[in-house]
């Protein structure tokens, strides 16, 4: 009796599996974006001996590795495991990250910041292809959201905790890089300890779990999570969905690249925010970011379910970007730190209330290629942001004001492009026929 009743009581292997993959996901960010913390220091830049054109190169290599690496990592897990393929990814990256406290000049930094984007460019595409395996089809959604989330809870973890190992607790910059890196190791360890590629590998996923994480998938559901195929490279340059997809993304990085890189430098530099508090300002924009992508997921299937799956994805995407653009003027006409964190948080929130609604694309029109389909995505973002810093630079050059005018006229002209491109989304054709998928 007893073993009849354990047997009917399902297992939670598939919550530990997404709390890991989540966790995965908040020190991906942390060592992502850290090191803007860093490089805001004028005695860190004077060891390194780094111009302000070196630091937006070395911010660049992450993004433009990170960018072409996309659809070769989401390939190399699809083919090889999930599990395994996370793990090396965590691994390699954490290691990336320690090796950076061994840097010595603009070369090794920027050595180590090209192996950190390789490294971590497999990331969210694989665990895309983890959360379809793992979580029934009803939750992927919000399971989706909650590591991106983890992202972000990165975005407020890392300027802050940095800001005040550095500035504060007196705990040299290097040895901040050596920690996260031990940090990032540990938790690939967990992810490798509690997860699998299938549930019906898992030692202890029972099968009323199973059953549930099955129910209401259909055949073509099933497909994707078992089955192999090509990357379907014909089809997305074919598709003017995917084109203009790519361009929105890229628009959209270049609008929201300046949280990540460039931000912490014009709250301290241009708006005199302290080191401490200007990492807690820039905790505070992440923080938003945090609920603007839980809501957008809610509020991208509200608004599909009104007004059809095409429009209600491009109401989303095209009222976040025009949105966004706009708030940059009040950035621009903020007269010190505090003003500018509001406008930016902002900023941050409706960019991020947009998100879910490019992730619902792929997963409209990617069939079984759902993974290609965000590595495209993803590609063209990331090629924007590695764009971003060198656009910043030019258009800061051009006004000449030292006020960062550049780069916020930039960033919001970033985000118009992307509003623009997203009128030719359309999630109503799939990328492939379901006739035609093999």
């Amino acid at each position: 009796m007893m073993n009849s009743a354990a047997a009917e009581r399902p297992t939670i292997v598939r919550y530990q599996i997404l709390a890991a993959t989540t966790a995965a996901s908040v020190i991906l960010y942390v060592h992502r974006i850290f090191i803007s913390e860093v490089l805001k220091f004028p005695d860190i830049r004077t060891e390194l001996n780094l111009s302000d054109d070196m630091v937006n190169h070395t911010y660049s290599a992450f993004f433009f590795s990170y960018a072409l690496c996309q659809v070769p990592s989401g390939w190399f897990a699809d083919r090889f495991g999930r599990r395994k393929s996370l793990f090396a990814y965590i691994v390699a990256w954490s290691i990336a990250t320690a090796l950076g406290g061994l840097a010595m000049g603009f070369a090794s930094m920027f050595v180590v910041r090209l192996i950190l984007g390789i490294a971590q460019a497999g990331a969210y595409p694989t665990s895309g292809g983890l959360i379809s395996r793992w979580i029934p089809l009803t939750q992927r959604t919000l399971a989706s959201a909650m590591v991106g989330a983890g992202g972000r809870m990165g975005g407020i973890i890392a300027p802050l905790l940095t800001s005040l190992l550095i500035a504060q607790w007196h705990v040299p910059w290097r040895g901040v890089m050596l920690l996260y890196g031990v940090v990032g190791v540990g938790i690939g360890l967990w992810f490798w300890i509690v997860s699998r590629d299938e549930p019906a590998e898992h030692p202890r996923c029972n099968a009323a779990e199973q059953a549930i994480i099955a129910e209401g998938r259909t055949e073509s559901d099933r497909q994707v999570a078992t089955a192999h195929t090509r990357a379907p490279l014909y089809e997305m340059l074919t598709s003017r969905s995917m084109w203009c997809m790519g361009l929105m993304q890229f628009g959209t990085n270049v609008g929201w690249v300046f949280i990540a890189t460039t931000m912490p430098t014009y709250l301290t530099k241009v708006k005199h925010a302290e080191a401490v508090a200007g990492g807690g300002m820039t905790s505070m924009i992440w923080t938003v970011s945090v609920v603007g992508l839980l809501l957008g997921g809610r509020a991208t299937d509200l608004l599909s379910r009104r007004f059809g799956l095409r429009w209600g994805r491009m109401a989303v995407t095209i009222g976040t970007r025009f949105i966004a653009a706009a708030l940059y003027l009040f950035v621009l006409q903020s007269g010190n730190a505090w003003q500018a964190t509001i406008a930016l948080m902002a900023m941050a929130f409706v960019c991020d209330l947009g998100v879910p609604a490019t992730w619902s694309f792929a997963q409209d029109v990617g069939g079984r290629s759902v993974g290609a389909v965000l590595g495209w995505g993803n590609m063209f973002g990331n090629l924007g942001a590695a764009a971003a810093t060198q656009i910043y630079g030019w258009a800061d050059y051009e006004v000449g004001d030292g006020q960062m005018t550049g780069t916020l006229y930039a960033a919001m002209a970033g985000f118009i492009v992307s509003g623009i491109a997203a009128f030719g989304i359309d999630s109503t054709k799939p990328l492939i026929p379901a006739d035609r998928e093999t």
